[in-house]
Formats: C-alpha cells, sequence, structure tokens
C-alpha cells in the first residue's frame, strides 16, 4: 500500500516538472513561436563577460520587461538583456 502512494507521488511530480519545463521552439500557422523564458532555464550567451567565462547563464529571475537576472558559471551574478542571450 506505501508502495503505490510513493509510485503516485512519484508519477504526480514528474508531471508537475514536465509542464515546469520550457517546450522547445514550434510553428503555428508558419510563425516559429519561442519557448517561454523562466527562471531556471539555461540560455547561451551572445557574447561573454570575460573571456574565462562560460558561455551558458542559468535565469534566475526577471527584472523588468528586457531584463533578467542571471548567473554565469565562472563569472557570477550579472544583469542581461533579452537580446543578450538565446534558448
Amino acid at each position: 500500500m506505501k508502495l503505490d502512494k510513493f509510485r503516485l507521488c512519484l508519477q504526480r511530480q514528474s508531471l508537475e516538472w514536465a509542464f515546469l519545463q520550457p517546450s522547445p521552439a514550434s510553428t503555428i500557422a508558419g510563425h516559429s513561436v519561442q519557448a517561454a523564458i523562466a527562471p531556471s532555464t539555461w540560455v547561451k550567451l551572445r557574447s561573454l563577460p570575460t573571456t574565462y567565462c562560460s558561455d551558458e547563464a542559468l535565469l534566475l529571475c526577471q527584472q523588468s520587461e528586457q531584463q533578467w537576472l542571471a548567473w554565469v558559471p565562472d563569472y557570477g551574478e550579472i544583469t542581461l538583456e533579452r537580446e543578450e542571450f538565446e534558448l
């Protein structure tokens, strides 16, 4: 009985995680639709803050319509404009 409850809990949790993950870009009626940008999403940087840091950043939170607070490995926290990164 306890094992069945645990199994159901795991299934529910995996479904919740599936809904939280951004979906890949898709096409609707010939128009490209980008995946939603959300916190905890890894993005590719278009230009690096320093030569020695990673080329990816983890989005932490949205600061304004076009700005995100992000964490870049080997650099730290940075504020990024929307055009400075891509999914």
